[in-house]
């Protein structure tokens, strides 16, 4: 799934988490590192926070606790696995489950959208499009730069919503020129909140999978939905106004 952040990117990731064939976490942030070693060492200290995307995951889909599932990424970065061979494990743990990779710093480098086609067999991509004054406006009120942009900056908060926007979009328009027509779905947010049942039906023909009444109620089946963070006292990753 490709989008800025505060484009609606939580809410469509628990609607598709609705699907029983769809498996789709908080975000993973793995995409854009080489290996796990890397991503945690990037992810230390205040940081450590976006870690819990893929914790959560492999809690869900190995049906454990936190410490188990922080063992197992622990394992997996001793083996000095990389972030493509730990998707590919991730695979082999869902079976025939579709696997969603929903992370919004991803739309903000032209290298790793490209490192999708290098990493998967003819990946599908979700373009998800919020009107950039409600983008904005959302990005202000969560006070965004303090967390999602990690680098040194002159810019108001509002002006860094701004240019992450248009960034991101020209990105992920960009890529998508040399993507085949079949493997792009472009999604509106608005339109989603307006006919939540004709959109995601759209996204389900275009996955090859039937529709599901429960993606349009996403409040439904929140654990299993991974809406929750994988401590008690944490809170999910993605959108803290969700609930």
């Amino acid at each position: 799934m490709l989008s800025p952040p505060r484009s609606g990117s939580t809410l469509l990731r628990v609607m598709l988490a609705g699907h029983p064939r769809l498996f789709a976490p908080p975000e993973l942030e793995l995409l854009s590192f080489n290996t796990l070693q890397e991503r945690s060492a990037a992810f230390s200290g205040r940081d450590s926070f976006w870690l819990e995307g893929a914790i959560r995951a492999v809690m869900e889909v190995r049906g454990c606790g936190p410490q188990e599932a922080r063992e197992i990424l622990a394992a997996c970065e001793e083996e000095e696995l990389t972030t493509a061979s730990f998707y590919g494990r991730l695979q082999e743990w869902l079976g025939e489950r579709i696997l969603v990779d929903k992370t919004p710093s991803y739309a903000l480098s032209p290298t790793v959208l490209r490192r999708a086609e290098e990493a998967f067999e003819e990946p599908l991509y979700l373009h998800l499009i919020r009107h950039p004054c409600g983008m904005i406006r959302s990005f202000e009120e969560a006070k965004l730069d303090q967390l999602f942009f990690r680098k040194e900056h002159c810019f108001s908060r509002r002006e860094l919503a701004e240019l992450i926007w248009l960034a991101s979009h020209r990105n992920v328009e960009e890529f998508l020129r040399e993507i085949p027509a079949h493997r792009q779905h472009w999604v509106r947010f608005e339109e989603l909140l307006r006919a939540p049942e004709e959109v995601l039906r759209g996204i389900c023909a275009f996955l090859g999978l039937e529709y599901h009444p429960a993606m349009a109620e996403p409040y439904q089946g929140g654990s299993a939905r991974m809406t929750d963070g994988p401590y008690a006292e944490s809170r999910m990753l993605g959108d803290v106004k969700f609930h």
